[in-house]
């Protein structure tokens, strides 16, 4: 008969092992340096308090640690027990015989192990009755008494939390032993072991000395809410983030934030893959992104295309997990003397997780239209280290998107410029498919990321701190149809039915951030920390040809790489000297920067871009997107440095007072000097006037200097759009300075703002701020420069004498020559009143803005000479509606969240304001009415840590204005019929945009908290 050994006995032998390993590594004390632990005094009056707490509790009182597996000593076990400076060594004995345990003790390390068998070897019974959750009601405020609403109070190490409702008042189900957690940004974080008390009052300290609170617009170690800020700052949560349903963090800040605008883009090469962004009206590249408080990259993407932010470098905010996202702050106020170049509209700061604890999330969607399915999983798992308040974050996500399309029927030739004969080809052929030989919308996305933050006290007054972060995407992008009749493009043997080309992107962010932060004996604050991050896109071609190799030619090309790199170095200091003042609060921030940009353009294969028969007339490159040529190889870098100070202070109780100044000095192209005041006056107690001007620049980015590439861009000519050959060179090229384009230098702009903010009651506030932007000197791709029919123009004259023949038509380069203004106002009222049972949160954010070009600067060669209809010869009314109104000129959003026990009921109307895109023959302008879109979602709790949500995003199905066909011509003449919509394969616009193309977008989401 085969012996079996009880299931105790094994994890009995299992702990013995594990003790063993755990003595070889740690080493044992001798005999009697383990007596002088047993000899330890411990003093005890607990009654019925979980076995965990109460070998804390004797951990704290003897310096002794304690090794076990909760699980296998039952820690969770309810112990009584009193005693008065007794031996550790009786305490244990008494905890060893009641509880049926053992312990070895090793150096200052006490091992506890479960008692399989008493002196008489019978086994013992260690079960343990079921504890069962009571109902824990408390009521949290501030110091002043005040409720706090929104509180998260969350059971440490346990699934389930809740949040406080607008009275400050929460209820939560815990076990006696368990430890709650109370937290909200802009104060202390407590904590409570529940004991027996089934009613809890707690009072929450402000957050004055936390070094782990990152607040963008202020330095100061003085907490400081929107209300109260002298500049305003949205503070959106992770919770507010996945209440839009969007997946994606640019789309979920526009549904939050009024004056922040993202809009995917179609047909536009690389930026069908990374979306443009802009705050307060401006262009992408002025709204500097922070993450954890710390610079964040650049794509290394240039937007060359006709699209909006056309000419700008940005960042690309959907290269951060949204799963590792705590909050999202946003500065809507000139900020270059605080944080240095790019922040002239503002500044995003993106604060990652740093909680224990799971969360898992789950979502999936499409289209109502059928396409565009969505899949999101997200993972984030925090782990405490250590006691001192240690924690690494773990983030994991993967988001699949499909592509949409929203083309139209294609009313064009196919086959033969003649109508007639192209139908009789089309029969021949077997017909055709004009609903279908277009992609227009969403391009399809494959993402992946990881990310990790970490925190970890070094000592009580020093932490060290990293992060990391990496993603990868797989993008593809349709282009223009090439149709057989196209013949300089199509090589009609390997495509009779002519092709539709595709772009196909791989898209690579890493980024790694690590830094010592504390605080001296003189009570100065300091941070050193480094970090290093970039972006890298590589272009792929495939279903194409290169026509000039004919039947020869590949089908599928490697175009190159684009990569963008940035090194930064920080040291900052900072320390309140408000009490050696007789001051609130007086604190001074001095720092450094150190940073290095690097670009490099890398070719593709010889066949993405060489023409291999100049003189047969037949197009050279793949077609959609030539590659990167020999010529067009960078491998640049640049070096800044910069300081800067930073003075707050509460003047007086009503008075508070922000003087700052930043100097910084580029290796390329000089110095730039910047410096801010702003001022808060409280009226009243509830009602506050502030304000703040600004000067501040925009370094031109290194890729602005460096790009170079020839790229196929449609030119809208005679009505349709044709293909045309672009030449984008450098601005130190022999051909931008044939031009008389002079060399770059940064934008200088001079912020304006004034508001009021208002707090009438807990749960009321408003805030109203008024903005005036003036820059100097914007840049932007001077552009394009075409060639005439007569080929005399200058233009002809310098690309002949480059060597560049008919092949190249249009030629651009980056330039300051535009002047602008920007003024605006945002608008944002909330209140949180108790309805019934439940509490509903109710949010009005308005922006209005309108930027208006004030100047434009002309050549030396090419003066700034408008035509009878405003069009300058570089410079078209289509390149000067995408600055002035291809954005909305205002945004409106109402939400409503109302929560009732386990159900959540959201709905939220956005509308988006008017655009207008103008075109360089006035009668094809065309503007696009404003429009209201709907979202609304239901969530349930099926469990206390799990929510499930069903939800719509623009419930009615509503898209923009369509495309118009316009009828130019006389009565006695034959009338001619023009449109935008290039042969009916655009319905909608791609170069003014409000809310993209998609239709209505219905989900399920599923949030779980452990």
């Amino acid at each position: 008969m085969k012996k079996t050994f009880p299931i105790n006995v094994i994890k009995h032998v299992a702990a013995q092992l594990l003790l063993a390993i755990f003595l070889v590594v740690t080493g044992s004390a001798e005999p009697g340096h383990n007596q002088n632990v047993l000899d330890r005094e411990v003093t005890l009056n607990i009654k019925e308090k979980k076995l965990e707490y109460v070998l804390n509790k004797i951990e704290d009182q003897t310096k002794v640690t304690f090794v076990f597996s909760p699980k296998l000593i039952q820690s969770n076990r309810l112990v009584t027990i009193s005693k008065s400076k007794e031996k550790l060594s009786a305490v244990l004995n008494e905890l060893a015989n009641d509880l049926h345990l053992e312990y070895e003790v090793a150096g200052d390390k006490v091992i506890l192990k479960r008692q399989i068998s008493d002196k008489n070897g019978v086994e013992v019974d260690n079960s343990v009755p079921e504890i069962s959750p009571i109902p824990i009601t408390g009521k949290i405020t501030n110091l002043k008494g005040e409720p706090l609403s929104g509180v998260s109070v969350l059971v440490r190490n346990k699934g389930g939390g809740t949040s406080t409702n607008a009275n400050g008042v929460f209820t939560i189900n815990a076990e006696d032993g368990d430890v709650l957690v109370i937290s909200i940004i802009g104060f202390k974080t407590q904590e409570i072991t529940i004991g027996g008390q089934h009613e809890l009052t707690i009072r929450l300290e402000d957050a004055v000395a936390e070094l782990t609170t990152v607040v963008v617009g202020s330095r100061s170690l003085r907490p400081r809410t929107n209300v109260e800020s002298p500049v305003p700052v949205d503070v959106i949560n992770s919770k507010d983030l996945l209440a839009t349903g969007q997946i994606e963090p640019a789309q979920q800040i526009q549904f939050t934030a009024p004056s922040f605008v993202s809009n995917r883009q179609t047909i536009a090469d690389g930026t069908d893959h990374i979306d443009p962004a802009s705050l307060r009206g401006l262009g992408p590249d002025q709204v500097l992104v922070l993450v954890n408080g710390k610079r964040r990259y650049n794509t290394a993407l240039v937007n060359i295309n006709g699209t909006v932010g056309k000419g700008s470098v940005g960042t690309d905010l959907n290269s951060i997990p949204g799963s590792s996202i705590e909050r999202i702050e946003v500065l809507r106020d000139g900020a270059a003397s605080q944080y240095g170049s790019d922040a002239i509209a503002g500044v995003i700061n993106v604060v990652l997780k740093k909680k224990t604890g799971t969360q898992v999330f789950a979502h999936a969607g499409q289209q109502y239209a059928g396409d565009g399915a969505n899949l999101q999983f997200g993972f984030n798992q925090g782990f405490k280290l250590g006691k001192k308040g240690g924690v690494l974050n773990l983030t994991g996500e993967v988001r699949h998107r499909q592509p949409t399309n929203r083309a139209g029927d294609y009313l064009g030739t196919v086959y033969n410029s003649n109508a007639t004969q192209d139908e009789i080809l089309i029969a021949q052929n077997g017909g055709w498919d004009r609903k279908n030989n277009m992609y227009i919308g969403n391009s399809k996305q494959l993402n992946a990321y990881g990310e990790a933050n970490l925190e970890l006290p070094i000592s009580n007054k020093t932490k060290f701190y990293a992060m990391g972060m990496y993603s990868y995407r797989k993008g593809k992008a349709a282009g223009f149809y090439r149709y057989p009749k196209q013949t300089t493009q199509v090589v009609a043997q390997l495509y009779p039915r002519g092709f539709l080309p595709y772009i196909e992107s791989e898209i690579n962010d890493r980024s790694v951030m690590a830094g010592i932060k504390g605080k001296m004996a003189s009570a100065w604050n300091w941070d050193v920390s480094t970090t290093y991050g970039g972006n890298q896109f590589r272009f792929d071609v495939t279903n194409s040809n290169n026509a000039s190799m004919g039947t020869s030619t590949p089908t599928s090309f490697y175009c190159g790489k684009l990569g963008f790199q940035q090194s930064t170095t920080n040291v900052d200091f900072s320390k309140d000297f408000g009490s050696n003042l007789k001051l609130a609060s007086f604190n001074v921030a001095i720092g450094a920067e150190m940073r290095i940009d690097m670009f490099k353009i890398t070719p593709g294969q010889e066949e993405s871009w060489k023409n291999y028969d100049p003189n047969s007339g037949k197009a050279g490159g793949a077609q959609v997107y030539p590659g990167y040529q020999p010529a067009n190889a960078v491998d640049e870098n640049r070096s800044v440095v910069s300081t800067y100070v930073d003075v707050e202070s509460d003047i007086t109780e009503k008075l508070l007072v922000n003087v700052a100044g930043r100097f910084e000095h580029y290796s390329d192209f000089g110095n730039a000097l910047a410096g801010k005041l702003a001022l808060r006056y409280k009226i009243l107690d509830a009602l506050s006037i502030r304000g703040a001007i600004s000067n501040g620049f925009r370094a031109p980015s290194i890729h602005q200097y460096f790009f170079n590439n020839t790229s196929t861009q449609f030119q809208l000519i005679n009505g349709t759009l044709s293909p045309s050959n672009t030449l984008t060179v450098r601005n130190s090229d022999p051909i931008a300075k044939a031009l008389g384009i002079p060399d770059l230098k940064e934008e200088t702009s001079v912020n304006y703002s004034l508001g009021i903010t208002a707090k009438p009651s807990r749960n009321t506030s408003l805030t109203i701020d008024a903005y005036h932007i003036d820059i100097k000197n914007r840049i932007l791709l001077a552009g394009p420069f075409r060639r005439t029919p007569a080929g005399t123009s200058i233009v002809d004259q310098v690309l002949n004498n480059a060597g560049f023949g008919t092949d190249v038509q249009v030629v651009q380069a980056f330039s300051n020559f535009v002047d602008t203004k920007t003024q605006g106002v945002d608008i944002i009222f909330s209140v949180s009143p108790q309805l019934g049972k439940g509490n509903l949160d109710l949010t009005l954010a308005a922006n209005f803005n309108e930027t208006k070009i004030k100047k434009v600067k002309g050549t030396d060669k090419i003066p700034a000479v408008p035509d009878s209809v405003g069009n300058y010869f570089f410079f078209d009314r289509a390149e000067q509606s995408r600055i002035e109104l291809a954005n909305p000129k205002n945004k409106v959003s109402l939400s409503a969240n109302y929560q009732l026990k386990k159900f959540g009921f959201m709905a939220r109307a956005t509308r988006f304001g008017k655009v207008t895109s103008w075109n360089a023959d006035p009668r094809l302008d065309e503007t696009y009415d404003a429009k209201v879109v709907t979202d609304a979602s239901v969530s349930y709790n099926i469990l206390p840590q799990v929510r499930v949500t069903i939800g719509a995003n623009n419930i009615f199905d509503v898209y923009p204005d369509k495309l118009k066909w316009f009828q130019i011509g006389n009565g006695d003449k034959t009338n001619i019929y023009y449109s935008n919509t290039s042969d009916g394969r655009f319905q909608y616009s791609r170069n003014a945009t409000q809310f993209g193309m998609n239709g209505g977008y219905y989900y399920i989401s599923l949030s779980a908290n452990f």
